[in-house]
């Protein structure tokens, strides 16, 4: 197994209102458009299969999408997590959910086993941007800038 990389994240299907989103799409549209998402990241490979080197790792990469247990009647998310050896994979799918979606938002990031590599990508609007930073900082002593605790492992509530 080569270098690890972490990559956690989620995207936000774009909401079918032309007034606020500027998505002109009726809901058997959205409808649709979600079906194609579902469909493309779906994977029947066995637990065994998933740990087969020799299947290609776009295959194996879709077991790390996720949506959520119900349709709470809401925006539809879909998450990605998993440890890849091979991220241009994960954005590729991303670039496929973008067709299928071109106003979809989302965030990942992605962090080298090591913690040396690492970057952030953000999709705005069906645009996908990259940066070679990690934020927030998990490494850094004491609370961050900008944070303020809000609950804590230790407390009891």
């Amino acid at each position: 197994m080569g270098y690890l990389y972490s990559v956690r994240g989620w995207m936000e299907l774009s909401w079918p209102d032309a007034e606020f989103e500027g998505v002109d799409e009726t809901a058997e549209e959205h409808e649709e458009k979600v079906r194609r998402v579902r469909e493309l990241l779906k994977t029947d490979l066995t637990a065994e299969e998933l740990q087969d080197e020799s299947i290609p790792a776009r295959e194996r990469y879709k077991a790390g999408w996720c949506f959520p247990q119900n349709d709470l009647g809401t925006t539809e998310y879909l998450f990605f997590g998993a440890d890849v050896e091979e991220p241009p994979v994960v954005v590729a799918f991303i670039k496929e959910i973008l067709a299928i979606d071109p106003y979809a938002d989302g965030y990942f990031s992605v962090e080298g086993e090591d913690g040396e590599q690492y970057r952030q990508w953000l999709i705005l609007g069906g645009r996908m941007y990259a940066r070679r930073q990690l934020f927030p900082d998990f490494d850094q002593e004491g609370t961050p800038s900008g944070y303020s605790p809000l609950v804590s492992s230790s407390s009891s509530a």
